[in-house]
């Protein structure tokens, strides 16, 4: 308890260290889905590993040369394919990519020396779900083709986005907006990793960051029927992700500090020419 006590002390009231960075950052993701079910993925369904991308603000306020408050606002995108298993996707194939609203918020250690500093950081994330897309197959569609035929008489996969207004049903045509009636749309869960920034000409700092980030929240329930209610194929919202990612970012620096020197000087130079 001291020493957080100390550390608490320190944070707040090092003044003369304190120091915005902010800028813009993308990144990759390598995302893995687990399923509540442990066998609907290893008995039933292929449902590989996949990459997608997040884009967004970051933003850091550093206390003392060691410690700062890390945080970033970033749009996610999250895909997901799956196939049947026993078929090779011949009786089942469906795709679908979900959008998200993410924001990390954690504590930053800082090592190293100049010019590369290493660093540390973890904590919370929370992510809102905005909604998606997406198309399915499957082998019942050759005998009702709900969304069509090709020039080759092949039935057509059925394509959708996801409503999560019961209302846009009475507006539906044919399966487009598909209804979730149960979703989890705010979402949580734990982020780690590292780094390393290094300071360039012109007051920018370019940062390289690994996380891993380990979401605590289901996608949904699986207690309705409401979604895409096929007779050979039932979507699975009992499932949560694992997100690996590799991130860059261009950070510019605001030091408030110097920004109140700067005014006071002016107006002390001021009252020496009046």
């Amino acid at each position: 308890m001291r020493y957080l006590l100390v550390f608490a002390f320190s944070f707040f009231t090092s003044s003369v260290f304190a120091q915005y960075w902010f800028g813009p950052k993308v990144g990759f993701s390598y995302i893995d889905h687990i399923f509540q079910e442990s066998t609907y993925e290893s008995d039933s369904f292929n449902i590989p590993k996949n990459w997608n991308f997040q884009a967004g603000l970051a933003v850091s306020y550093s206390a003392t040369d060691r410690y700062a408050v890390y945080g970033e606002l970033l749009y996610e995108k999250i895909g997901k394919k799956i196939t049947d298993l026993a078929t090779d996707g011949e009786n089942v194939s469906t795709e679908m990519t979900n959008h998200f609203l993410s924001v990390p918020v954690m504590l930053r250690i800082t090592l190293g020396r100049v010019p590369f500093h290493y660093y540390i950081n973890g904590g919370p994330r929370i992510s809102f779900w905005l909604g998606g897309k997406g198309k399915i197959s499957l082998e019942e569609f050759d005998e009702s083709t709900p969304a069509g035929i090709d020039e080759n008489e092949n039935a057509l996969p059925v394509e959708y986005t996801i409503t999560f207004k019961e209302s846009a049903l009475l507006e539906a045509d044919n399966f487009d907006p598909a209804y979730i009636s149960n979703p989890n749309r705010l979402q949580f869960g734990l982020t780690a990793g590292g780094g390393l920034f290094f300071d360039i000409q012109g007051g920018g700092r370019l940062q390289f960051d690994f996380r891993y980030t380990w979401v605590h929240s289901n996608m949904g329930t699986n207690d309705s029927d409401d979604f895409l209610a096929f007779d050979s194929y039932r979507e699975n919202f009992e499932y949560y992700h694992g997100i690996a990612t590799l991130g860059v970012a261009y950070m510019f620096d605001y030091n408030s500090q110097l920004k109140r020197k700067g005014k006071s000087t002016a107006r002390e130079s001021n009252k020496k020419k009046k």
